[in-house]
């Protein structure tokens, strides 16, 4: 667990004052840094109107007789001087103060000087212990700079941050649990930005109470049993799937196939339940749904396991597997049986770029029967060129510029860009919330968040329905070349109905 505090650079005296500024900031705007417009002057800086002539002597439904023939009088000579019964104008009245945030001590993790965040990330290096090997990220050095940098620029709301990064193996209940208490219980921290699998994020929200920000993972289900306090970077787990079932439909990749609907961990079968009836809907023969259980990080008591599932879809005449779930078991197992079945992801997985490791043994012949329809993620040269992913960088390479960052490997981007995202939002709730945070006035400040920009995540958007920002989603098919899923044609709004 590494604790990281940014540099206070000022006094504490001077945020008070900094702070009286800061409120006039509406912090869920388009600008990356959270500004707000000016606001509009108000009516009481407009110069009153003159009063009206004033009125005869005469009723007013009576006419007016002019005399006749009567030589006009000369008009005196004006003076210079104004009438004394001309009304003077009224001065400009002065725009009022904007009342000060008042920052108190209100909840765990929140006091009036600071707030604690945790940050669960993914050992990367531990990974490589199942297969998975990916490029090394300095996940510690990065958020202390984006702390710093933060911290610098005048906190949030005049609070310093203090973050607590913790990294964790992500299979497993024991790994999980033990990074959910140390955070919650040991550092007593107020929110989480983590990348939780599957509902190991229900320990910060539904059994402490707390708010949760996800890199990925909000689902219906999750969000209920958190009572509004799951958020989320990338678009919500069933509208990704209902979204690229969707846009398979439309294009006909479906058409003809007898579908096998494959799901593994427990929580997943809310996908399947959401995507049946569309097929179904649309004259798609679904053959039978295949749950299988969640992986236990054991790969050869689960590779048996999965085998079995892929023998009964062979079995009963699938011919294309829609997989919900995690993208390489499946495609493992038809592999290991020699079973060349087409199979359309839905994971975002897929759209990460991420090069396919050597350790998993997966073919290219293998790959090349798969697609993917899932969540719009922008390519490693987009991210980079994005302002607010710029600004991230920016913030590393002025602190950790002798460990510079390989912004030629698409893994390394790709963490960039998530931790960048994942932190802005978080920023930007709380920036929201005000001087009081607790987790109703940080749910509340997420869901008047409307639409805004975050980081290589243009068009994101938050509101009472929408909990996860992302809002698109993209065609992805098997590049043999790059070892990886590479999109195809332009990315695909898609709006929820609730």
């Amino acid at each position: 667990m590494t604790e990281i505090r940014g540099s206070r650079g000022i006094r504490r005296w001077w945020w008070l004052l900094i702070a009286v500024a800061l409120v006039a900031a509406a912090c869920g705007g388009n600008d990356d840094d959270g500004s707000a417009d000016t606001s509009e002057p108000s009516a009481a800086q407009e110069q009153t109107s003159a009063p009206a002539d004033e009125p005869s002597d005469e009723p007013s439904d009576q006419p007016v007789e002019e005399p006749a023939d009567e030589p006009a009088e000369t008009a005196p000579e004006e003076s210079a001087e104004t009438p004394a019964d001309e009304p003077a104008k009224t001065p400009d009245e002065p725009t009022p103060e904007p009342t000060p945030i008042v920052l108190t001590a209100s909840y765990q993790g929140v006091t009036e000087t600071e707030i604690a965040i945790g940050i669960a990330a993914i050992d990367i290096e531990m990974l490589a212990s199942i297969g998975v090997d990916l490029s090394p990220f300095p996940v510690e050095n990065f958020y202390a700079a984006l702390v710093d940098d933060l911290n610098q620029r005048g906190g949030i709301n005049g609070r310093d941050v203090v973050v607590h990064v913790s990294l964790f193996f992500p299979l497993g209940a024991a790994a999980n649990e033990a990074v959910c208490v140390e955070l919650m219980e040991d550092r007593k921290v107020f929110v989480v930005i983590g990348q939780f699998l599957e509902d190991y994020a229900l320990c910060i929200t539904e059994t402490h109470g707390h708010p949760y920000v996800g890199h990925f993972g909000e689902n219906t289900e999750r969000q209920a049993r958190s009572n509004g306090l799951f958020f989320a970077a990338e678009m919500n787990q069933t509208h990704m799937r209902v979204g690229g079932v969707i846009e398979m439909i439309r294009a006909g990749d479906l058409d003809g196939h007898n579908v096998g609907i494959y799901y593994e961990a427990p929580p997943d079968k809310e996908y399947a339940d959401a995507i049946r009836p569309l097929l179904e809907d649309a004259g798609i023969n679904v053959v039978g749904v295949y749950p299988r259980g969640a992986p236990t990080g054991d790969a050869v008591a689960d590779q048996p396991t999965t085998d079995n599932i892929s023998y009964r879809m062979e079995a009963d005449g699938v011919d294309l597997i829609l997989n919900l779930s995690n993208v390489h078991g499946i495609i493992q197992s038809t592999q290991r049986l020699g079973w060349d079945v087409p199979i359309a992801l839905t994971n975002g997985q897929a759209a990460d770029r991420t090069t396919i490791s050597d350790d998993l043994s997966l073919t290219n012949e293998s790959l090349a029967r798969t697609f993917a329809v899932t969540t719009h993620k922008p390519s490693p040269e987009q991210a980079i060129a994005d302002p607010g992913v710029q600004q991230c960088i920016g913030a590393y390479e002025e602190r950790f510029g002798d460990e510079p960052l390989d912004l030629d490997d698409s893994e390394v981007v790709l963490g960039i860009t998530t931790h960048c995202r994942a932190f802005v939002l978080t920023v930007r709730i709380l920036e929201e919330a005000g001087g009081n945070i607790t987790p109703e006035t940080f749910i509340a400040a997420g869901e008047r968040m409307g639409t805004f920009d975050l980081p290589a995540m243009a068009g994101a958007s938050l509101s009472p329905d929408k909990h996860s920002a992302g809002s698109h989603v993209q065609r992805y098919e098997f590049d043999s070349e790059e070892r990886t899923w590479l999109p195809v044609g332009d990315s695909i709004p898609f709006e929820p109905v609730e």
